[in-house]
C-alpha cells in the first residue's frame, strides 16, 4: 500500500498574495496557509467557506487568523458587559478602544502578510532559507516559524548529548549541516533518498543530514531529526570508527525518544511504538536474546536494542559501565579492531560481546543470564505504554514493513483506544476501505478531518467509496480546491 500525506505550503493554498481585493488569512502552527475564501471567526473555531463546503477549523490548530474587518464582540460577562459599556473591545488579552484594536488588527495582517510572502519565497528547494545555528548549518523550506521549533530543539538535544558522553566537535571543522525538506516528495526529489526512508546521516566526507517535515507529526519529525543527529554525535566520539549497529541505533532510540516543550529538553522518555513492538513480540512468546541483541544486526536493534540501552542508561548500576562499552569500543586500549567499511576501523561480534561483558563485569554464564532476565523483567515491569499513541506508531511501524494484517489489528487498537492523530486515522481508514469495510473506512476518515480539516487526501480518499454520486464530486472539488495536485499518489485499495 502506497501513501501520500500532502503538504499545502506557503502560497499553495488559495489565492495569490498579491491579489488587489482583501482576503481573510489562516496561517495555521504548522505552517500551511489559507487565503482566498471568506472566514467566520466563532468561539472556538473558524469556518472557512470554499466554494464546494464550509471547513470548521478548530483554534487550537490555528497560529493566526486575520479576518477583514476585524471580529465583532459580543459581551457575555458583567465584566465584559461593563467593560463594553465604557466602549472599549477585547484584543490579545487586554481592553482597547475598537479603533486601537483595528489599527493593531491592521498592523498584524501587514506583519503577517510580509511573513506569508517571505514563506512563499522560500518554499523552493532553488531558493530555501539558509540559516545558522550555534552547532548546524540549516537549509530549508518549510516556514521559518516552524523551523524555529526544531532549530531549538535540535540545539538543546546537542548541548545534552555532548554532556551525557564527554564529547565535543573539532572546531576546526564545518558545521553538520541539515538539509530540512518541506514535505517527502521534495525529500525524494532532491536528496537522492530512496522510497521509504524517512531521513538519513551521510557520515563520510563533509557530514549532511536530510530530512523532511511531516506536519501531520511534528513530534515524529523531531524524533526523526534527534535519531539522525545522535549519529553524528556518535561520530564525535572517534570519526574513524564504525560503532556496531545494536549501541549505535538503540543508542540513537534512546536520545530519540526525548521531548522538547520550548525550553527544556527530557531525555530517555518511553519510545511508546518501539515498547508496542516489543510486548508485540513477548506476546507472541519471542524474546530476543541478549547475546544475539549484542552479536547480530538486526531491525530488532531498533526495538530490543533501544529497551536494552534504556534499562542500561536508567539504571545507576550500569550506566557508568554502558558508557565505558559503549566510548570504549572505539577508543579503549585492550579492545582489538579490524578494518571496516569505508576505511573505518571497526570491531568484530565476538569482541563487541567480549568487551560488553567485561565492562558490565559478567564473569561467567550465569551471570550472563542472570543480566539478560533483569533485563527482561525491566520490560515487563518498568517501561509502560501510557497512551494510544504507542499503539499508532506502532501500527505505522509494521505497516512500513509490510505487515499489514498486524498493522490493521494495531490501528484498531489504537482507534479503540482513542486520541489517534489524523494521519494515523487516514491510513488506517485506508486499509479498512482496501478491506471492502467502506462504512467503518468512511466513519474513520470523518474523525481525521474533524482532527485536520485541511488535509486534501482525506476529502479525496474518501470520495472513492462515497456512493452518491453528487457527494462524490463535491468532496473531490473540495479536495481539489484545497490542493490541485490531490490525485497524484492515490491509496491503492
Amino acid at each position: 500500500m502506497t501513501m501520500r500525506t500532502t503538504l499545502m505550503t506557503a502560497g499553495l493554498l488559495l489565492g495569490a498574495l498579491t491579489a488587489p481585493a482583501p482576503a481573510d488569512v489562516l496561517l495555521m502552527k504548522d505552517g500551511r496557509i489559507v487565503e482566498g475564501p471568506k472566514m467566520e471567526q466563532m468561539e472556538d473555531h473558524v469556518v472557512v467557506h470554499f466554494e464546494n463546503g464550509d471547513v470548521k477549523v478548530m483554534n487550537d490548530l490555528v497560529r493566526t487568523a486575520i479576518i477583514e474587518g476585524g471580529p465583532d464582540f459580543v459581551p457575555q460577562t458583567d465584566e465584559e458587559k461593563e467593560k463594553f459599556e465604557k466602549g472599549l473591545v477585547p484584543f490579545k488579552d487586554k481592553w482597547v478602544k475598537p479603533a486601537k484594536r483595528d489599527k493593531l488588527i491592521a498592523e498584524q495582517l501587514e506583519k503577517q502578510r510580509e511573513a506569508i510572502e517571505a514563506n512563499k519565497e522560500h518554499s523552493t528547494w532553488g531558493n530555501r532559507y539558509k540559516e545558522e545555528s550555534k552547532n548546524f548549518q540549516w537549509e530549508f523550506t518549510i516556514p521559518k516559524h516552524v523551523w524555529e521549533r526544531y532549530e531549538g530543539s535540535t540545539e538543546a538535544y546537542y548541548t545534552i548529548f555532548c554532556k551525557d558522553w564527554r564529547i565535543k566537535r573539532d572546531k576546526r571543522k564545518a558545521k553538520l549541516k541539515i538539509n530540512f525538506f518541506a514535505n517527502r516528495d521534495e525529500f525524494y526529489r532532491t536528496s537522492g533518498a530512496g522510497g521509504g526512508t524517512m531521513a538519513y546521516f551521510m557520515f563520510l566526507g563533509d557530514y549532511d543530514l536530510c530530512a523532511y517535515y511531516d506536519r501531520t507529526d511534528p513530534d515524529g519529525t523531531e524524533m526523526v531529526l534527534f535519531h539522525e543527529v545522535s549519529h553524528y554525535l556518535q561520530k564525535l566520539v572517534n570519526e574513524d570508527f564504525k560503532f556496531p549497529h545494536w549501541p549505535g541505533e538503540g543508542l540513537a532510540e534512546y536520545y530519540g525518544g526525548a521531548s522538547w516543550d520550548g525550553k527544556k529538553l527530557e531525555v530517555g522518555l518511553v519510545q511508546e511504538g518501539r515498547l508496542t513492538e516489543v510486548m508485540s513480540d513477548i506476546s507472541a512468546g519471542k524474546f530476543v536474546g541478549l547475546e544475539e541483541t549484542v552479536k547480530v544486526d538486526a531491525y530488532t536493534d531498533y526495538t530490543w536494542g533501544w529497551t536494552l540501552v534504556h534499562f542500561l542508561m536508567e539504571n545507576k548500576k550500569y550506566k557508568k559501565d554502558f558508557q565505558e562499552y559503549f566510548v570504549g569500543l572505539a577508543n579503549a586500549r585492550g579492545v582489538s579492531r579490524t578494518d571496516g567499511p569505508f576505511n573505518l576501523r571497526a570491531v568484530t561480534p565476538e569482541e563487541s560481546l567480549r568487551y560488553f561483558k567485561e565492562c558490565l563485569d559478567v564473569e561467567d554464564d550465569e551471570d550472563f543470564l542472570a543480566l539478560q532476565q533483569e533485563w527482561y523483567d525491566y520490560i515487563q515491569n518498568d517501561l509502560k505504554i501510557s497512551s494510544s499513541a504507542g499503539l499508532e506508531k506502532a501500527a505505522i511501524s509494521a505497516t512500513r514493513q509490510g505487515k499489514l494484517i498486524r498493522g490493521k489489528r494495531l490501528f484498531g487498537e489504537a482507534h479503540e483506544a482513542g486520541g489517534m492523530t489524523a494521519n494515523g486515522l487516514h491510513q488506517y481508514a485506508g486499509m479498512l476501505a482496501r478491506d471492502g469495510e467502506h462504512d467503518k473506512a468512511r466513519a474513520v476518515w470523518k474523525e481525521a478531518i474533524e482532527a485536520d480539516p485541511l488535509v486534501a487526501d482525506f476529502y479525496w480518499e474518501m470520495a472513492r467509496i462515497e456512493k452518491d454520486e453528487a457527494e462524490k464530486e463535491r468532496l473531490r472539488a473540495l479536495a481539489k480546491e484545497l490542493d490541485p495536485e490531490v490525485d497524484f499518489w492515490e491509496i491503492d485499495f
